[in-house]
């Protein structure tokens, strides 16, 4: 099994019946879209236009297009198993939270946005 994941609804919810309630929560918080990755990274958050309609299940993004990805991280502190978000097209990543900590979870991801408008 390679851990594709072939598909996700915007609830966080996979073919599989997986749950992803944080990485809904911050799609939902910056007006994203969840789309499917892999069953143990879970899925990605796409903020803007997603110029790559139709080519599926993955693909590097486009640069300099608006394309904009999110993904949940971990921190490899295993003492303090806490998670960030990396932003794809500037290589960039949040402050640690707790992965089931919603609102911390899209306080970063929205500071991850405005910072790069700058």
């Amino acid at each position: 099994m390679t851990g594709e994941m072939h598909s996700i609804t915007q609830k966080g919810l996979d073919s599989n019946g997986d749950s992803w309630p944080t990485h809904a929560a911050i799609a939902r918080a910056v007006k994203g879209k969840l789309k499917p990755f892999d069953v143990y990274q879970g899925p990605y958050i796409v903020v803007g236009p997603d110029v790559r309609v139709g080519i599926s299940p993955y693909q590097m993004a486009i640069q300099h297009l608006g394309a904009i990805r999110l993904w949940i991280t971990d921190t490899d502190d295993f003492e303090r198993p806490q998670v960030r978000i990396w932003r794809e097209d500037t290589e960039t990543t949040s402050k640690p939270f707790w992965y089931e900590d919603t609102r911390a979870a899209c306080k970063a991801a929205r500071k991850l946005l405005i910072e790069q408008e700058d």
